[in-house]
């Protein structure tokens, strides 16, 4: 008889923990989804800007003339990659397209912090004519001859962001480096 009391309650204790197992997982289950659906929400709001400037399209907005001739010149008398300007700027501003005050105060065609305008830029930081250079000296001053990674990293505080720069700027040098080149060479610089 106790052999069959054992069997028995051994039935029902299997049953009970297999019980528990699938309400604890319901719990588990009820918890995490909210969770996932912030995580989810979250992620979006991160990746909005990004996609607002052309991050989220599978290629780069083109850079406008004007605009790229600029860059060239300033790549010129500064050595600062005219490509690198060129990435910066349409992440930042989808080449002055969206010039609002981030969230954070940033202003302008190159999205300066008022304290940084005020210290590298000149003239009005929503005229690329004037954003550009400024552009180039907050990069040398962070070391971009040296550090190309680094200096990106300086004028936004992700590593996300980098990446990002990094490839635009190879996308730009790769799909606009003709262009560049014909313009350093109507200007008389060396090719």
């Amino acid at each position: 008889m106790s052999g069959q009391l054992a069997v028995v309650a051994v039935s029902v204790l299997g049953e009970l923990a297999r019980d528990g197992l699938r309400l604890v997982g319901w719990m588990v289950a009820l918890v995490l989804t909210p969770v996932v659906g912030v995580v989810v929400v979250v992620a979006m709001l991160v990746a909005a800007p990004f996609a607002a400037v052309g991050g989220g399209t599978s290629q780069p907005p083109p850079i406008p003339a004007d605009q790229l001739a600029v860059m060239v010149e300033v790549s010129e008398e500064s050595g600062v990659p005219w490509a690198l300007l060129a990435a910066i700027a349409s992440v930042e501003s989808g080449f002055g397209a969206n010039m609002a005050t981030s969230w954070a105060g940033a202003i302008g065609y190159g999205q300066f912090m008022p304290a940084s305008w005020a210290h590298w830029g000149e003239g009005d930081p929503y005229d690329y004519r004037d954003a550009l250079p400024a552009m180039a000296r907050y990069l040398l001053d962070h070391r971009v001859h040296e550090d190309i990674p680094g200096a990106v990293y300086a004028y936004n505080h992700s590593w996300e962001y980098v990446a990002f720069v990094v490839g635009r700027m190879a996308y730009y040098a790769d799909t606009s480096g003709d262009e560049a080149a014909a313009l350093r060479a109507h200007a008389g610089a060396p090719r």
